[in-house]
């Protein structure tokens, strides 16, 4: 195979594996609804929480979905919204998801320094080095009772260890996560 097309090869790798993100990432989507207004009242959905993807342990456990459920309600109250048992009676449910799953970053590196392609006839030696992680996604939903519609949705994806279970990081994800929820 020639220089080029191993060139070509490792940088197609490193592209399919994606890069790092720094930090969680999140994305809102929301429509209107009368339902969203501070003083509104909300409820757990009667169906658990949905967990996809490949769990890792030291985050897919009872104590995690415990602090998460808890931290939640304290980020929704903190917003003006009342929190209520029955979600029958509730102005939104609420509803979340977490993904997980493991992923793989490649990089290519040339021990050739300063000797740029194709300026240099000989081949030089190159390295592809791989690391595993865990990519995790959590989706909190605002769901409109009475139409059961979806009217907020908040996305946050970051890469994932154990100590992001913890309840410090899981207090400023939420306050992240519901920064933009309306208030009127």
């Amino acid at each position: 195979m020639t220089l080029f097309k191993w060139f070509a090869a490792g940088a197609a790798l490193v592209s399919v594996a994606g890069g790092v993100p720094a930090a969680a990432k999140v994305e809102v989507v929301q429509s209107s609804s009368p339902a969203l207004a501070q003083g509104s009242t909300f409820a757990w959905a009667s169906m658990r929480a949905i967990g996809l993807g490949v769990p890792d342990p030291a985050i897919a456990n009872e104590i995690t979905a415990d602090r998460l459920r808890t931290i939640t309600e304290s980020a929704l109250t903190s917003k003006g919204y009342r929190q209520i048992a029955n979600p029958l009676d509730a102005d939104l449910v609420v509803a979340y998801t977490i993904v997980m799953q493991p992923e793989t970053e490649g990089k290519l590196t040339s021990d050739r320094a300063g000797c740029s392609f194709p300026a240099c006839a000989a081949p030089g030696n190159y390295s592809l080095d791989t690391s595993h992680y865990t990519q995790g996604t959590l989706v909190l939903d605002l769901i409109e009772r009475e139409t059961g519609r979806l009217v907020w949705r908040a996305t946050s994806k970051k890469r994932v260890t154990g100590k992001d279970a913890s309840e410090k990081k899981l207090t400023a994800l939420l306050r992240e996560m519901t920064k933009t929820l309306p208030l009127r």
